[in-house]
């Protein structure tokens, strides 16, 4: 297999090649846009530990690496079984086409493997992501105790992977208890899908009340009322005025009981 990279994009800044990427690869999975919070949320709150739950094409993974490259200190881990490169094979070769004639990367022949190296290589952010394959299996008990991430509090939680009732329950279960006390979790889709946001407005109602659904303690070998003592969620509905399926992510805030906001920072008199 041979690649070639085009010269540009060894003097262009990286901002303006995910850009391009952005415009090229984000209409995809809809969050060509909330990429670019996330990019900005990185570098406002510089989080160690960043996971990602559903490569697709890598938009925000990187983008996501680039706020952490920029911040000097973060690593973003990305878990995908890579199976869109078969599933969805146009929408691949489309993005490979707009890549070459953007001039950021030629490929002859792309796995999803030599897809997200490429990339990152162009970019500098091979030290600041790490793409998974694996299967996520939300039902398998302590299914993420397999992963490199696996005992390292998690900062950012971004889940573009299932957003049902559900699947919620599950991811919330699996993740609370390996979240920072200062940590947020992104549900994408998840707020404009009517039984996932009656069931978030409720959950959250309930846990910042310090009642524990069983239904969410049945996913969890840790006991939830411990791990969220002094803790509140402030959960917040990002919507976007597209008339499209992919135009939501629920933003659960996790944060410690204070009388300070977080992260902590300088605060004025």
């Amino acid at each position: 297999m041979g690649i070639a990279v085009a010269p540009l994009c060894a003097t262009t800044d990286p901002r303006a090649i995910m850009l391009r990427f952005n415009d090229i690869a984000g209409l995809n999975f809809g969050t060509e846009d909330f990429s670019q919070l996330l990019y900005a949320l990185v570098r406002m709150h510089k989080p160690e530990c960043v996971v990602e739950l559903g490569t697709g094409l890598g938009v925000s993974a990187l983008w996501m690496a680039l706020a952490a490259k920029e911040n000097g200190v973060g690593h973003v881990w990305t878990v995908d079984d890579f199976g869109l490169f078969d599933d969805r094979s146009k929408v691949v070769a489309r993005v490979l086409h707009g890549l070459s004639e953007a001039g950021i990367a030629t490929f002859e022949k792309a796995t999803a493997e030599t897809f997200y190296t490429t990339l990152s290589d162009v970019l500098g952010l091979s030290s600041y992501v790490t793409f998974v394959k694996a299967r996520i299996e939300l039902t398998q008990a302590r299914h993420f105790d397999q992963y490199s991430f696996a005992g390292t509090p998690i900062d950012v939680l971004f889940s573009d992977f299932r957003h049902g009732g559900a699947e919620i329950l599950a991811l919330l279960g699996h993740f609370l208890p390996r979240m920072a006390p200062a940590s947020s979790i992104f549900i994408h889709s998840a707020s404009t899908a009517w039984t996932s946001y009656l069931l978030l407005e409720q959950l959250v109602s309930q846990l910042n009340s310090g009642r524990i659904p069983q239904a969410l303690q049945e996913f969890c070998s840790t006991d939830l009322a411990s791990v969220l003592k002094n803790r509140r969620i402030v959960l917040v509905h990002l919507t976007e005025r597209k008339d499209r399926s992919q135009n939501s992510a629920a933003w659960l805030k996790i944060e410690p009981i204070d009388v300070f906001p977080y992260p902590r920072s300088q605060m004025r008199r």
